[in-house]
This record gives structure tokens, C-alpha cells and sequence, in this order.
């Protein structure tokens, strides 16, 4: 526990299990009192909200981790960021809802009326406002209210509130996972506004400012990160159909338990590295090994257990899915490399080469899925995990060699030169 890092990781892996557990115990909830089609469709919700979300980040959620231990103007940054990032997930969700009778005639059932699809852009601005607080956290070094924050108070509503909501259908399945979300992140930003100081007035930081490069190359990254998420979905429910897309969610959630606490841990030793001004590839090192640790080791206990984990949610999906949840178990293997390999190369700041790497492991992550999702989910699950391990691989031999990053952290005059 004297180990920043180590004590840091303990606490966002706790978070990550407590929400891994309560998102776990909301689809167990949920495979009980709906059928598998309602549970398909609000799964793939569930997705496009969660990806939906990442795009609204426009990078502000990595640009923050690194700018604001330096900020001039910390309460103003954090309101600035949380407009912004609010205000982009709305938008998002609102093209998202007006594309789905094209791209998706099954889901635009779901959202048939203006009224539900205005719930659904303030849900996804909600999460989108959540994502950020969670970086924030990390950022100002306040891991014991993200994990009451987000491990308990979360857990407890995303479990309660689906049987208030019982009987609502698809979109009261996805209501009650977002109204959750909102509670969380209006009490989270409530929590940082009161220990970051400052005027609460959105005008950013010359910090802030001089790292709008940085955020931009992060944001690319991001959407192509987080595309798989919102495309794999509509694949499997136009390939195979929504009871085969009920399957499959419930197969990737199980595994995202495990997904999760890999990308927590790279999360915090990201934080911790850029807190660090000396000693960085010491910090990441120790980090990689944590990353390493923790997907292996999940991903053996997954492939083990994953019949009967699957089997919680009613035999239905442990039938269907139980080969697709062991596929990626394996698959979250090559995405701790990966994360792990991204960290590197926002360390080293090259931005094309942050760009170009998480391209191709992109690129060959929809290609796969697509030319393979009519043969089974087993097929995108495999397209998902060896994705992650090309852009892992390239990561490394990129930051290995051409785009190396510095031990010691760069001087604050540099961080105040414009990107």
C-alpha cells in the first residue's frame, strides 16, 4: 500500500468489480423478468449508449488525466469538459436515433416516439458525463469517492430500479441502466466541483488549451476503439437475430467483468505515470505486469467457469453462449495488450502514431466480424480478441522503436506551448 500506483489500482479494481458485479446482477435481474428478445434489444442499447458515450469524449476524458495536476483553472476545466461532453452525447444519440430505421429496423421499433428518444439522448449524455467524472477521479487523485460513488451507490440503483420498471420492454430495461447512470453522475460531479479549486465559470485552461492536439489524436483513438462496440451488435441482430444478440450481450457482458478490471488497472497506472515527474517507464513497466496478471489469470478462471456463469442467467444462454464467452475470455487477453500499448504511445505523444496503430487493429477487427458473423457469435467474439492483440503488438514495436517516450515527464513550459 505504499505504492501509489498499487493502492490506486486496488481501488478502481475494487470500483470495477463492485460495477462489473452490479452490471452482472442488472442482466440476471433482467433475463428474469423479460424475454430474450427485449433482452437482446435492450443489450444493444446498452452498446450503442456505452459507445455513444466514448465518441461524446472528443478526447477531454485522456486530455484531462494529463492536464489537470497543472491546471490554473481546475473547477473550470471540469465544468467546461462536462458541457461539452454532455451536450456531444445528446447529439450523438440523436443522429444515432434518426439512423436506426435504416441501420437497424429492429431497435427503431424500440425508440418510436419522440418522447422515448429524448429519454434516451439525456441517458446517453448521462453516460457520457459519467465516463468523464470517472477520469477525473483518477486525475485528481479521489479514488475513495469513485468507488462509493460508482461501486455502491450505482450498484444499488442499477439493481432496484429494473423492477420499478418491469413490464416497460426493451426501453424500461435500458431506462432503468441509464437512470442509474444519471444518478451517479450528477452526484459524481457534484462531489469533484466541491475539491477542485477555482471558478466554477467554463472558460478552459491555457493547459487545457495547449493539449487540444493531444485530445483530438486521443478522441480518433477512442472512436476506433469503441466502434467495434457499437457496430458488432447490429451485425449479430441483422446476421442472426435478436434471440442470438440476447445471447451474445449477456456472453460480452460476462466477459467485460473481466475486460473491465484490465482496462482499470491501465487506467490508474496511465494516471499514476503522468502524476510521475520521473520514473515513467518504471511505473509502466509495474503496470504492465499488474495488466498481465490480471487478464490472464481472469480469462483461465473464465474459461472454467463460463457455463456456469452463463447458467445464472437461465440455461437458455449458457446453451447458447457459453463457446462465444470463452472465445473472449481469450480475446480480453489481446485487449489488455492493447490498452496497455495505447498507454505507451500517449506517453510517447506521437499523434499519428497513436492514430495509425488503433487503425489498423480496427480495421481488421470489422473486417473479420463482418465477413464472419452469418457463421455464429463465436466468429465476432474471435474477430474482437485478435484486433486488440495486432493493435497490442503494434503498440509496442512502435513505441519500442520509433516513438519512444521519456523517463521523466515534460517540463511545465512545454506543456504550455500550443499544440
Amino acid at each position: 500500500m505504499n505504492s501509489k500506483l498499487l493502492s490506486n489500482s486496488l481501488l478502481v479494481l475494487v470500483t470495477t468489480l463492485l460495477m462489473a458485479g452490479a452490471g452482472a446482477l442488472f442482466w440476471v435481474i433482467a433475463a428474469r423478468l423479460a424475454s430474450p428478445e427485449d433482452v437482446g434489444l435492450a443489450g444493444s442499447l446498452v452498446a450503442a449508449g456505452d459507445a455513444l458515450a466514448l465518441f461524446a469524449q472528443l478526447g477531454l476524458n485522456i486530455a484531462i488525466v494529463k492536464t489537470l495536476p497543472a491546471s490554473s483553472r481546475k473547477a473550470a476545466d471540469v465544468v467546461t469538459a462536462a458541457l461539452v461532453v454532455a451536450g456531444a452525447g445528446a447529439t450523438f444519440a440523436l443522429l444515432y436515433a434518426v439512423l436506426l430505421p435504416a441501420t437497424s429496423p429492429r431497435l427503431a421499433e424500440v425508440l418510436h416516439s419522440p418522447l422515448v428518444i429524448a429519454a434516451f439522448c439525456v441517458l446517453v449524455a448521462a453516460t457520457a458525463l459519467n465516463v468523464l467524472t470517472d477520469s477525473v477521479f483518477l486525475a485528481i487523485d479521489r479514488v475513495w469517492s469513485f468507488l462509493r460513488l460508482n461501486g455502491f451507490l450505482m450498484g444499488v440503483l442499477k439493481c432496484g430500479l429494473p423492477f420499478l420498471l418491469a413490464g416497460a420492454g426493451a426501453f424500461g430495461l435500458y431506462g432503468s441502466f441509464g437512470l442509474a447512470i444519471l444518478c451517479c453522475a450528477l452526484a459524481s460531479l457534484a462531489v469533484i466541483l466541491r475539491h477542485v479549486p477555482g471558478s466554477r465559470r467554463p472558460s478552459p485552461s491555457p493547459q487545457l488549451l495547449a493539449n487540444r492536439g493531444f485530445a483530438a489524436a486521443g478522441y480518433v483513438t477512442y472512436v476506433l476503439t469503441v466502434l467495434p462496440l457499437l457496430v458488432f451488435p447490429l451485425l449479430v441482430v441483422n446476421a442472426l437475430g435478436s434471440a442470438q444478440a440476447g445471447s451474445y450481450f449477456i456472453a460480452f457482458q460476462v466477459a467485460m467483468l473481466l475486460n473491465a478490471v484490465v482496462l482499470a488497472v491501465a487506467n490508474a497506472t496511465y494516471a499514476e505515470t503522468e502524476r510521475a515527474e520521473h520514473g515513467r517507464h518504471a511505473v509502466v513497466r509495474k503496470g504492465g505486469l499488474l495488466i498481465a496478471a490480471a487478464s490472464v489469470g481472469g480469462a483461465l478462471v473464465m474459461l472454467l467457469l463460463a457455463p456456469y456463469l452463463l447458467a445464472i442467467f437461465g440455461s437458455h444462454y449458457a446453451d447458447e453462449g457459453t463457446a462465444t464467452l470463452r472465445v473472449l475470455a481469450l480475446g480480453a487477453v489481446g485487449a489488455a495488450f492493447n490498452y496497455w500499448g495505447m498507454m505507451r504511445l500517449r506517453l510517447a505523444a506521437n499523434l499519428v502514431a497513436m492514430i495509425s496503430v488503433q487503425a489498423v487493429s480496427t480495421v481488421v477487427m470489422l473486417t473479420l466480424a463482418v465477413s464472419l458473423a452469418d457463421r455464429g457469435t463465436v466468429w465476432v467474439a474471435a474477430a474482437w480478441g485478435i484486433g486488440h492483440a495486432v493493435g497490442g503488438l503494434l503498440g509496442y514495436l512502435v513505441t519500442a522503436t520509433v516513438a519512444r517516450f521519456s523517463d521523466d515527464a515534460p517540463a511545465r513550459a512545454e506543456e504550455l506551448t500550443p499544440a
